[in-house]
């Protein structure tokens, strides 16, 4: 029993206790070595065994401030006690009986008592040994009290030997208090100071039965049978503390003879764990526990080695090490809400797991190092050390009550809103912060950029204010949160060409357009625009949009779309005077409500179908559209409860007779191209396109157009057909060549340096690159290094200032001198080159190079030469048609065309000069 005093016992006990503390240190001042027993050497015995403790509690048990017999920590000091004699037993020499096997030899006898009553000669021959200790505690004291901590023992000790003989009898004992006179090595070091008060009281004991153990050895008769033991001192451990968890130690600290070998055992969990030594005799062992580490009441033995080889262990007796390293689950649900009054983080406690409490860690990043804040039995914790306008990153971990920790939760990011309203810049990006925002003039997110815009941001615009995106917007509210756009005359969010909007859970109030989208994007979700007349929004020619979830009201014209391409899903239109108004594009229509506007729910300007969409009735007469719209369905009532009512059969508006009706328009456009019907041939191209992208429709309209002087409308398709079709060499080509002969050959090149990345194989391209390449002066010739292709490792380019001598040399120094338009030297290497062997490209090169130097005749005989040689290459046929043509020779170019169509029956290049030059 561990006597702990409480507050109303402080004074009486307080002069006991004084007292007590000046009478030990008196008798301990008193107290002189004893001496070492005489025992005949042919008397001791060769194996011992050590027999468990007898505790002779005192008579007037409660008049003294001992241990109970029977208790907890009578039975822990008896284990010590016995395991201690045993290891300094060892270390004299003596061959030990394990104290296991002596115990469960003792059982054996039925009684747990029965061996007190045996005598030494049958106890000896009961355990196979040569001698006994028997060890009696006399007196043993644990008190921890306010003022005072006392631990004391008195143990006597009687050895015998087999045959019955009283070899002799010794009494020690020792103690460790506050107020102390050292009565030897141990006793010095085990005098209490005041930082070590808070060690677990048995720890403490384990020093006092340690320093008794220690006096003990210094009068037992050595064993005469064995060579010497190394002579331990003590022993220090932390096992008494009881579980250990991840990132805690185990040490061992040992106080020896100098110039040992030390390891200290875990059971067999771990071995060997090296001591080094700290000074003369000291040794100190750590293991540190690992994340997953778990053993349970394993011993802990430290080994020591002479060394001439002999080894000594000594066994921790009276505890045991446990550990439990596996780590709690993670807290659950993290989240933030950023506050006037601080960033407060919840979570849920997870449903396994003996959590004690949970640490709040936080950084100015969501990666590296977080640093604690709090610890909390709490599911929430209010971080009030932040600051307005600034970003933070939070992460909890459980705490188990061992003191293992959890992996950290998902990391949440929480910015500080500004809750003051401050001015938007006029060149807005990165991540804003979350307040109140206050716009004046244009504000404009640049190309490059992206600006994006947290939940629950307010704008206030002022009037004539917008936000002109020419880089990226993302705007994304949430349901609990949205972004509001709010102010009087202003004029909206614009998307100018490359610009990109992503918006979300946002309100607009009084804007007209609210949003206006020019050759941008945008992808708009779950937004509300509220106008006062004017327009809510515009998609311009170009625009590709997607509008879902979106309710427009109060506009004089709710949605105006001019030539742009996309689609309106699930929103509602209502309480405009013109709810929709489709000018020109393409537009899909589903499972929207578009009704109750003043004047008409719907304007069309070209033909449309649309279907599954409220309007207001379900009966055709009384629909208030207009134009060319053909209505396939309706729902009966508002989306998402409206009910399908089928108007069309769907069989006749399927995907197979859209395309029978697409190839009939593009076949008759094609023909019209043919018969040179340029404005049919428009029409038909037109509509083609607009059911569907294709690229010889592209092909032909950019061609229609060019013929009929629209060179602007031109580009615009070769534009949208590459954005389309991005890989299809002949638009980049004919693109380039559209700009080359408007004398944009600046413009040209980058194109083809554009599809050049697109199409790294192509070499046809590089080949129109080079011929539209200026020709450098001849100082330009002299002074600049041209540039080079990165040369593959291991081979050098040829260069063309120097004689080559095979043909892939002759080749390659060929085309380096077209390229640096040294077309003289490019022609006589080149043919140099045809001299030795026959290849395309060179044929090509040489081609480009006299078609550059105006040599006709050697021209014609080079593409002759060519086709003889290549029959079955499309583009010298077409170099060679292409120059007939600009000679006037058109008759010939096209009989040229139709020999290349015979060995290229499906060459579209070729295809397409040939209805080019019919024209």
């Amino acid at each position: 029993m561990i006597i702990m005093y409480g507050f109303a016992q402080k004074t009486k006990g307080a002069l006991l206790l004084c007292a007590m503390a000046l009478s030990l240190s008196f008798c301990a001042s008193q107290e002189k070595p004893k001496a070492i027993s005489y025992v005949a050497e042919n008397k001791v015995p060769r194996k011992i065994a050590v027999l468990p403790p007898i505790y002779l509690a005192p008579k007037n048990q409660d008049a003294t401030i001992a241990i109970t017999s029977g208790s907890e920590e009578e039975k822990f000091v008896n284990d010590l006690v016995r395991g201690v004699i045993q290891n300094q037993l060892a270390g004299k020499g003596y061959s030990i009986q394990p104290l296991d096997l002596v115990d469960r030899k003792l059982r054996s006898k039925g009684d747990a008592k029965a061996w007190i009553k045996m005598t030494p000669t049958e106890l000896c021959s009961l355990l196979s040994v040569d001698g006994l200790i028997y060890p009696e505690i006399l007196a043993a004291t644990m008190l921890q009290a306010v003022a005072y901590d006392e631990y004391s023992l008195e143990v006597r000790l009687k050895m015998f030997n087999k045959e019955g003989e009283d070899l002799g009898t010794w009494t020690e004992s020792a103690s460790k208090r506050k107020i102390a006179i050292p009565t030897s090595p141990i006793g010095a070091l085990a005098t209490i100071a005041e930082a070590a008060l808070d060690e677990p009281a048995k720890k403490h004991m384990r020093l006092v039965i340690y320093d008794l153990g220690w006096k003990i050895a210094q009068v037992l008769p050595d064993s005469p049978y064995e060579k010497a033991l190394p002579e331990i001192l003590s022993v220090d451990s932390n096992i008494d503390k009881g579980v250990f968890a991840a990132g805690e130690k185990i040490e061992v600290d040992l106080n020896a003879e100098d110039g040992l070998t030390c390891t200290f055992d875990i059971g067999d969990f771990k071995k060997n764990i090296p001591m080094s030594p700290v000074s003369s005799g000291l040794y100190k062992g750590i293991y540190v526990i690992r994340k997953g580490d778990n053993a349970s009441n394993l011993p802990l033995a430290i080994h020591l080695i002479k060394p001439n080889g002999v080894e000594r262990t000594w066994l921790e007796t009276g505890g045991a090490v446990t550990i439990d390293a596996i780590a709690p689950p993670a807290p659950l649900e993290t989240r933030t809400k950023a506050t006037r009054e601080g960033i407060r983080i919840v979570w849920a406690r997870p449903e396994t797991g003996d959590l004690d409490a949970f640490t709040i860690e936080r950084s100015d990043s969501p990666v590296g190092d977080f640093a604690a804040l709090n610890s909390t039995k709490d599911l929430s914790y209010l971080d009030a050390e932040v600051s307005q306008g600034k970003t933070y990153y939070y992460r909890v971990l459980s705490v188990d009550r061992i003191g293992n920790r959890s992996s950290p939760s998902e990391v949440k990011k929480s910015t500080v809103p500004f809750f003051d309203e401050v001015k938007l810049s006029d060149r807005p990006k990165g991540p804003l912060v979350p307040g109140y925002y206050s716009v004046t003039g244009e504000s404009v997110v640049e190309e490059g950029e992206v600006l994006k815009i947290a939940p629950g941001t307010r704008f206030r615009f002022q009037p004539g204010a917008k936000l002109l995106t020419k880089g990226v917007l993302l705007a994304q509210g949430s349901e609990k949160d949205s972004i509001i756009f709010e102010g009087t005359g202003w004029q909206g969010i614009s998307v100018a060409a490359k610009g990109r909007v992503e918006i979300s859970n946002s309100d607009f109030k009084g804007c007209s357009p609210c949003i206006e989208l020019g050759e941008g994007r945008l992808d708009a979700q779950s937004i509300y625009l509220r106008g006062d007349g004017g327009s809510g929004l515009i998609a311009g020619e170009g625009g590709q949009f997607l509008l879902k979830g979106a309710s427009v009201e109060g506009f004089e014209k709710g949605i105006i779309i001019n030539d742009a391409r996309g689609k309106i899903e699930e929103s509602t239109i209502t309480k405009n005077g013109y709810g929709l108004e489709f000018t020109a594009g393409e537009l899909e229509l589903n499972n929207n409500n578009i009704f109750g506007n003043s004047e008409q729910d719907m304007i069309s300007h070209q033909k449309i179908v649309i279907g599954n969409n409220f309007l207001g009735t379900d009966t055709v007469k009384d629909l208030k559209i207009q134009g060319d719209i053909l209505v396939t369905s309706l729902l009966d009532s508002p989306y998402p409860h409206g009910r399908k009512v089928v108007l069309i059969d769907k069989a006749d508006i399927t995907p197979e007779k859209i395309e029978a009706v697409f190839q009939e328009k593009k076949t008759k456009g094609i023909e019209a191209f043919t018969l040179r019907k340029f404005g049919d041939a428009h029409q038909f191209l037109a509509d083609a396109l607009s059911m569907k992208e294709d690229k010889d429709v592209y092909l032909y309209l950019a061609y229609t157009e060019m013929i009929l002087g629209e060179e602007a409308k031109s580009e615009k398709t070769l534009d949208r057909g590459i954005k389309a079709f991005p890989y299809e060499v002949r638009l980049y080509e004919v693109y380039a060549k559209s700009l080359a002969t408007r004398g944009k050959k600046a413009e040209a090149i980058l194109l083809l340096e554009k599809a050049m990345k697109m199409n790294p194989d192509n070499k046809s391209l590089g080949i129109m690159k080079d011929s539209l390449l200026p020709s450098p002066s001849p100082k330009e010739n002299k002074v600049q290094a041209p540039k080079e292709a990165v040369t593959p490792p291991g081979k050098t380019v040829p260069d063309s200032s120097k004689d080559a001598v095979n043909f892939s040399d002759l080749k390659a120094a060929g085309i380096d001198a077209f390229k640096k338009r040294d077309l003289k030297k490019a022609e006589g290497l080149l043919n140099k080159a045809l001299s030795l062997d026959q290849d395309k490209e060179a044929y090509l090169y040489l081609a480009y190079t006299q078609m550059n130097l105006g040599n006709e005749e050697e021209l014609e005989k080079t593409l002759k030469s060519g086709i003889a040689a290549f029959p079955d290459e499309a583009r010298l046929y077409h170099i060679y048609a292409k120059y007939l043509s600009s000679k006037g020779e058109v008759e010939k170019a096209l009989a040229l065309v139709d020999q290349g169509l015979k060995a290229n029956p499906d060459d579209k290049n070729l295809k397409m000069m040939k209805d080019y030059l019919k024209q």
